[in-house]
């Protein structure tokens, strides 16, 4: 509280001169008075005025509106402080990669399975035609799990067994762990087919077909159903796609012939 009664004691002279009017047109006599008042009211700022540092973002005041924590053009506020930022996220491309690895081992083994069908349609003797069966039959039973196969050598060994009912529940079980596998498909509409089930047996061999629809063992399988329903027509029809798919199935065309007749009857 010095520097107030510090400008008073300057500003007496000041106040004592304006009282006689001699001296209130002497305006020059306040020249010197101003600059010795200035030089001492500078020499006598308050400390804590030059110690007073810049207002900078670091030490501005608070604003009353800013949340706690965050900063302003005012210095950090009043409220919680902000959530940090989320950090990177993961690289998806392993998920992508791992996503397309069944794709791309699906289309590899439908072009292997196109070639290997090709190379059967084209067979030259029988002896070709059966070892170009198996490697097709190899890659269609492929990807069937261990536990599949257990139950599919159980199917067939209860067929052997002369216990068709229990193959087909076995091959139902199959079934149910592999629903996308064409050749459990077939191999249930052969179960059905030798347990009499002929209804059965063409729906199991249609799915068969949808699925894999070069399997010429299917169209042959689906013949001899059609025909033990005495559609004669239905049963050439599948012999002719079976025929296209293995030509040694019927070298000399002797059952081709037989289906014929059944189908259009005995020609004149």
């Amino acid at each position: 509280m010095a520097e107030p009664a510090l400008n008073g004691w300057l500003r007496m002279p000041a106040m004592y001169m304006t009282r006689f009017p001699a001296c209130r047109g002497n305006g020059f006599l306040f020249v010197p008075l101003l600059a010795a008042w200035v030089g001492v009211a500078t020499l006598h700022t308050p400390a804590c005025a030059q110690d007073m540092p810049a207002a900078t973002p670091q030490n501005a005041p608070a604003s009353p509106l800013a949340p706690r924590g965050a900063w302003t053009p005012y210095g950090q506020g009043t409220a919680t402080p902000a959530a940090p930022k989320p950090g990177p996220k993961p690289d998806p491309a392993p998920q992508s990669h791992a996503a397309s690895a069944p794709q791309s081992r699906s289309a590899a083994q439908a072009a292997l399975l196109a070639m290997l069908a090709d190379q059967l349609a084209h067979a030259k003797t029988p002896q070709d035609a059966h070892t170009i069966e198996d490697k097709l039959e190899a890659l269609r039973t492929q990807h069937l799990s261990p536990t599949t196969r257990l139950l599919m050598h159980r199917a067939e060994s209860d067929l052997a067994a002369q216990k068709p009912d229990d193959a087909v529940e076995d091959m139902g079980d199959a079934l149910a762990l592999q629903p996308d596998q064409a050749v459990l498909w077939r191999g249930r509409g052969q179960m059905r087919f030798v347990a009499g089930n002929l209804y059965g047996a063409v729906t199991d061999l249609g799915q068969a077909l949808a699925r894999d629809p070069l399997d010429a063992q299917s169209w042959s399988l689906l013949s001899s159903v059609e025909e033990r329903r005495n559609d004669g027509a239905a049963a050439l029809q599948a012999w002719q796609k079976a025929l296209g798919l293995n030509p040694m199935l019927d070298p000399t065309h002797k059952r081709l012939d037989q289906l014929k007749i059944k189908a259009f009857g005995q020609p004149t």
